[in-house]
């Protein structure tokens, strides 16, 4: 059986554009962001229609995961008791010119990858990479070019079943997911990593990844 709901924390570019694609591959999706949601409205009508607006807090109720998409330098406004018990999918960056909360930079400073950061932080949520490697132009492209292309993304996580849910929703997608080994190679898909940002196939994909010294 294939996802049905989805949680999106964040409406901007990246959270919007995955709320319209997985839209189109028929999950229904709810979405937070920073203002309350009475207070998105016009903003959802344009950029993701399909989506329903909740409130932050909100976002982990009746839906099988969470995707977070908000600004690593955000992360402190994110409730984390709300996320207890939630598959939560990493989808966030660390840019080098962005300050980060004084947990995150100590996590990162202790050599743990930003993903194995924020499942420290989140100590309640189980922590999956994926979706942060593609720009939000080829992940909300249509089917039949995400087809032909026959694109992989990567998931790293320490726990299987989680990666195949997640696996699950990027098939959807329209993608080819292919599964790490465990968090910690969720440096690969950073922006300084291998595959950041790179079309490739999941032959590919492997290979790169094998090759990145980070790993």
């Amino acid at each position: 059986m294939g996802i049905k709901k989805i949680g999106i924390l964040g409406a901007g570019r990246a959270g919007t554009a995955l709320a319209r694609s997985a839209a189109s591959a028929g999950i229904q999706v709810k979405i937070a962001g920073t203002r309350p949601a009475r207070q998105m409205k016009y903003h959802l009508m344009q950029y993701a229609p399909h989506a329903l607006a909740v409130n932050a807090g909100d976002i982990a109720e009746d839906v099988e995961l969470v995707a977070l998409m908000v600004p690593q330098e955000d992360l402190d406004d994110v409730d984390t008791g709300s996320l207890a018990d939630v598959l939560l999918i990493d989808a966030t960056n660390r840019w080098e010119d962005e300050p980060l909360p004084p947990w995150f930079q100590d996590s990162l400073d202790r050599g743990l990858s930003s993903s194995e950061a924020i499942a420290e932080h989140f100590s309640q949520t189980r922590v999956v990479k994926a979706l942060n490697h593609i720009s939000h132009w080829d992940l909300d492209a249509d089917r039949a070019t995400k087809t032909e292309a026959q694109r992989a993304l990567a998931i790293a996580s320490d726990n299987p079943r989680d990666a195949a849910v997640v696996a699950t929703l990027i098939r959807q997608l329209g993608f080819a997911p292919v599964q790490l080994a465990d968090l910690a190679q969720g440096r690969s898909l950073e922006p300084l990593g291998e595959i950041f940002n790179e079309v490739l196939g999941a032959e590919d994909l492997v290979q790169r990844i094998t090759k990145d010294p980070a790993c």
